[in-house]
């Protein structure tokens, strides 16, 4: 197959067991790679109803047929599993070295089950892998590590995702950390839980190195397409903000707009927000700009504190996710505050989204007298108190305990009113637009795969920064979010990064699958692959008993957001909005895939196969 490297590593880590496998060509065919080839072979390795901290899930890594080749922006891996945090399906995006060495060193994707008698670490070099005892990388940060990785293997240029104290805590919405110290820009496999899953199976790190190569359908044409495609992006406006600001050039419309998330979801604006926003951080903080494998783009950003309380903060970031987490939902308006829990979160392994999100419902719990200044004294703006929390999360200390199971579990715990202020749909914590002020976004927190993300389906470019919709409407917000959900899931599935999309489109992804796999399929065709990744990600939530009744928002959302001029919405918006949504999807009105919509795709026969 071309694109493909043509071999799956499985790996059993109960019976110490290692074996490689073909490819299925017929997965890849009907689900690309990445994410829809990792979901597809989850839904056939996964047992129904099973503990995601259990032996019996199932871990899957998995690069994409763009991922490895020369393409800019296309360096991108799924991790793919059943998450502790929502004890549903979970697919996690992210760029870094590791998707492109993992396939120079043969293999498309790793498939990990089981549960070590010990901890270990698997290490992965040209067609070979072994594991080895991590006894004394256990308690060590992410970052040392990786670093003590390296050392052993005499190779700086290999490429490691590895879990911090987190991980082995089960924190459920620990991360797994790529290529934190390397020669390019990192990664974070943040939402979900995957590094409590990597710590359940007492799995340390995978380490990757590959020197071979694999063949792609038009040698020549790819590098005419790479050619054309890089000299585009140097004109390309909106790929040159990635290059100069990065995802934080978000702080200030978003802000603007009203739906800036700020106190958890008590406002929609944050007085502090030029204090936080791209222009300061490129002022005060950031010292070099990163790229992934074989990106022009290089929108990752080195920062480091050179002063004050947090000097000697280094880290890569933090993105504009990262700043809206301890910055406005945590009534913070310090960068070095929010570089400094960047920095701790990624060497614990921490995903920063659901960490700050966390911590900002702790605040209001406190300043409602949910929780005694015995167990936790904190209150909005407590910038100093960051880090002390994120360490008691961490090493699950105190109350932290309790926060490191996710705002939806902590807040069924406390009670007394508090769900009604944990910001989460389906567990997973939610991002920073408050979909109070920009409808469709309601919808895609609704419905979206993996719980509470905004990265299925961004609907603000056509709502908010160029509107082609009015953002107070649901006119037209079914088809806009069942559009971009299927297109979302081709880019995950071929190795493409969200940022690239702004010169990466549905046309140049059409031309991609074309010069790399010799697949020349019509636009449709391929955003058709999407629709059937999409209902393939469907059954899997069903199987663990998600319906209707779990697409919904915190009744926070229900309530009127200071400030806003828009009209409320309401349970009937989303309800009138499902409705459509789940027409255009082929689902019954309790939002599972109908039999016929299912053959029409050929889902199950596929899987089957």
């Amino acid at each position: 197959m071309f694109s493909y490297a043509g071999k799956l590593l499985y790996v059993d880590l109960s019976k110490n067991l290692i074996e490689a496998r073909e490819t299925p060509e017929h997965l890849t065919r009907a689900f690309l790679g990445g994410r829809g080839l990792g979901a597809a072979l989850l839904y056939r390795e996964l047992k129904t109803g099973i503990d995601p901290l259990s032996p019996d899930n199932v871990l899957i890594f998995a690069t994409g047929p763009a991922t490895g080749t020369p393409i800019p922006a296309c360096p991108r891996w799924e991790a793919v599993t059943k998450s502790p945090l929502t004890n549903m399906y979970l697919c996690s995006s992210a760029g870094s070295f590791f998707g492109a060495e993992l396939k120079f060193a043969s293999y498309d994707v790793v498939v990990i089950r089981g549960r070590a008698e010990k901890p270990v670490w698997l290490n992965v070099a040209d067609g070979k892998a072994e594991l080895r005892d991590a006894g004394e990388l256990w308690g060590m940060t992410a970052e040392e590590a990786e670093i003590a990785i390296r050392k052993e293997l005499k190779d700086r240029r290999v490429s490691v995702a590895s879990i911090g104290q987190a991980g082995e805590n089960l924190v459920k919405f620990a991360s797994i950390q790529i290529d934190m110290r390397s020669l390019g820009r990192g990664g974070s496999l943040g939402r979900g839980g995957a590094g409590a899953v990597m710590g359940s199976k007492q799995l340390k790190a995978i380490s990757v190195r590959g020197h071979g190569r694999f063949e792609v359908a038009d040698d020549e044409g790819l590098m005419m397409f790479v050619r054309e495609l890089v000299e585009g992006m140097k004109t390309n406006e909106q790929v040159q903000l990635f290059s100069r600001w990065g995802s934080p050039q978000f702080v200030d419309p978003v802000n603007e707009a009203g739906i800036f998330p700020t106190r958890n979801f008590n406002e929609g604006s944050f007085d502090g927000a030029k204090r936080i926003n791209a222009e300061a951080m490129r002022g005060q903080l950031v010292k070099r700009d990163t790229a992934c494998y074989a990106c022009t783009i290089a929108s990752g950003k080195y920062s480091l504190v050179a002063e004050g309380e947090y000097a000697g903060t280094f880290v890569e970031g933090p993105e504009y996710e990262t700043i809206w987490a301890f910055g406005a939902q945590c009534g913070v308006d310090r960068l070095d505050a929010i570089a400094a829990a960047n920095m701790w979160c990624d060497r614990y392994g921490l995903d920063t989204i659901s960490t700050g999100n966390v911590i900002g419902f702790a605040m209001e719990c406190c300043e409602r007298g949910l929780l005694g200044k015995e167990e936790l004294d904190i209150k909005f703006g407590d910038h100093e108190k960051l880090n002390t929390l994120i360490q008691m999360i961490a090493f699950r200390e105190g109350v932290g305990d309790l926060l490191a199971e996710g705002v939806r579990e902590a807040a069924k715990r406390i009670g007394r009113g508090a769900e009604r202020f944990a910001m989460h749909v389906k567990g997973m914590e939610l991002p920073a637009y408050d979909p109070r002020g920009v409808w469709g976004m309601a919808l895609s927190y609704a419905t979206a795969c993996r719980g509470g993300c905004h990265l299925k389906a961004w609907t603000l470019a056509d709502e908010v920064f160029a509107p082609k919709f009015d953002r107070f409407s649901t006119e037209g917000k079914a088809k806009v979010v069942f559009d971009k959900q299927n297109a979302r899931a081709v880019v995950d599935s071929l190795g493409v990064c969200v940022f690239g999309t702004r010169a990466i489109g549905a046309d140049e992804m059409v031309r991609i699958l074309a010069l790399t796999t010799g697949r020349n399929l019509t636009t449709k065709e391929l955003l058709g692959i999407g629709e059937r990744i999409c209902n393939l990600e469907r059954l899997l939530a069903v199987r663990d008993g998600i319906s209707r009744k779990d697409d919904t928002l915190p009744p926070r959302l229900f309530e009127t957001l200071p400030g806003l001029k828009g009209p409320k919405l309401t349970k009937e918006h989303l309800d009138k909005m499902l409705d459509e949504y789940y027409a255009l999807r082929g689902w019954d009105a309790d939002g599972k895939p109908t039999r016929e919509k299912l053959k029409e795709l050929g889902v199950l026969e596929l899987l089957e196969g």
